[in-house]
């Protein structure tokens, strides 16, 4: 098996950083409201979605392709709206159980990206690995919540 490209490594980080998230977020949902949380959360990606849109580049040359009245306008607001209704529901989640919990029954999102890649694109990128996989995720939550 050859060995994993940096995308890997991202991707374990991007777990290990979203443990973290989750356990602070808990701590926090128990002092302060979830329209604090999402705003704070906004205004830090306000401030690192400007600082690299203007230091990269990509404003300029995002700005030109969204104006061009193409199907990415659309792409886009579809994505903001999917992604501020599900930090929304993740927060009730963390909220009405706990941090463990929640993030145990949301790792069953590979099992919908299959599904939406295919409904909206018609592509398939699952392989059989990722769907063993995939069905063992559903199998540990159906566990977790048994014993639960």
């Amino acid at each position: 098996m050859p060995a994993p490209g940096p995308w890997f490594f991202y991707a374990v980080a991007a777990a290990v950083l979203w443990g973290l998230n989750y356990t602070l977020t808990e701590r926090l949902l128990k002092s302060l409201s979830t329209a604090t949380v999402l705003l704070a959360a906004a205004v830090g990606g306000l401030v690192v979605s400007l600082t690299m849109g203007f230091l990269g580049g990509g404003f300029r040359r995002d700005l030109g392709l969204l104006a061009a009245g193409g199907r990415e306008a659309w792409w886009l607001a579809a994505s903001v709206g999917v992604y501020l209704t599900a930090n929304l529901c993740i927060l009730a989640s963390v909220r009405g159980s706990n941090a463990t919990l929640a993030a145990v029954v949301e790792t069953t999102y590979p099992l919908f990206t299959v599904i939406f890649a295919w409904v909206l694109f018609r592509e398939f990128q699952a392989t059989p690995g990722t769907l063993v996989g995939a069905v063992l995720i559903v199998a540990g939550v159906a566990c977790v919540l048994r014993g639960h």
